[in-house]
């Protein structure tokens, strides 16, 4: 009588990552190990208590970029004009000499500050992101600040709270309110979402989103305050100002870790046409969207502000 054996599946070997986008997460991974050179599914570690088992869909679907038979693997050279497609793969050696070529003559005519690396993260680590500088500082090319990308909502954020940097993402899962301004996190980051979701099933907190069009993140908010492109500052102000009116700010914090609370409180209470804004947070904006019925209303405190650098993307 013939008998059926049943093989078992081999263990499936897991490696320990993070990954590399340029999103201010950094999440840890978990990446299945097929084989020396090829990778299977890639999700977020479990025991990582930010990423807890959950990844986004991008990265968890690295592999199918990774190992896609399109995919670049060779340097493309020009022949036809701009926009022809007439691309041929060249050797490594040929790009790189070209490239040098370039620079030389370049630098030559125009003198070397006529070379601007231009650069940012994209899915680059430290080393091959910053590697790029030993070449800038030896040939004396022309350098910026790291990146035309986020400088402005770095130099605001830095400029208000003095660094840039916030407070622990997870503890947006212990907040009574989590306001999520100018980041699309339903889409973007999805494990901001995951804590901020979580407060609200634990702890009943009221999830509010500041952004200028109706994205997936607003329209999971309790409240969803839709504004003008460029008003965000406004805004700002009308919070502050009805905290300090209705006597709802932190003192002790304020004076323990800022440098001119009162002269901002004058400043504010000088504008009284900021009350009037506050009005409008309160179930309808100025263009008129109405807050669901139901839904939390502006006066939810105490606050834990997530406020994330990322005005210039994330959308």
């Amino acid at each position: 009588m013939n008998q059926i054996v049943r093989t078992r599946p081999a263990p499936v070997r897991m490696g320990a990552s993070a990954c590399p986008h340029d999103c201010p997460s950094t999440c840890a991974l978990e990446v299945e190990i097929v084989d020396e050179r090829t990778i299977g599914r890639v999700r977020g570690a479990q025991d990582n208590g930010y990423t807890a088992g959950v990844v986004c869909a991008k990265v968890a679907r690295y592999a199918e970029r990774a190992h896609h038979p399109d995919r670049l693997t060779v340097p493309l050279l020009r022949r036809g004009a701009k926009g022809s497609g007439e691309l041929i793969p060249v050797s490594w050696d040929a790009a790189l000499d070209l490239v040098a070529e370039r620079f030389l003559r370049a630098q030559e005519r125009h003198g070397a500050q006529t070379v601007w690396p231009y650069y940012y993260a994209g899915t680059m680590g430290l080393v091959m992101r910053d590697g790029i500088h030993r070449l800038r500082h030896a040939k004396k090319y022309s350098g910026f600040h790291s990146s035309i990308c986020v400088n402005p909502a770095f130099s605001g954020f830095a400029a208000g709270t003095g660094r840039v940097a916030g407070p622990d993402p997870r503890e947006m899962a212990k907040s009574d309110l989590v306001v999520i301004w100018g980041t699309n996190a339903a889409c973007t980051q999805v494990n901001v979402m995951k804590h901020a979701v979580r407060a609200r099933k634990e702890r009943g907190a009221k999830l509010v989103a500041v952004d200028i069009y109706m994205n997936s993140t607003m329209e999971q908010a309790d409240l969803p305050v839709l504004i003008r492109p460029g008003t965000d500052g406004a805004l700002a102000c009308a919070v502050m100002h009805c905290l300090f009116r209705d006597g709802r700010a932190d003192w002790d914090y304020l004076d323990r870790y800022t440098d001119a609370p009162r002269e901002l409180e004058q400043h504010l209470r000088a504008r009284p046409a900021l009350g009037g804004l506050h009005h409008r947070l309160s179930g309808r904006d100025h263009r008129g969207l109405r807050a669901p019925r139901g839904r939390a209303q502006a006066r939810v405190f105490p606050p834990r502000l997530r406020l994330q650098p990322v005005a210039q993307r994330g959308r």
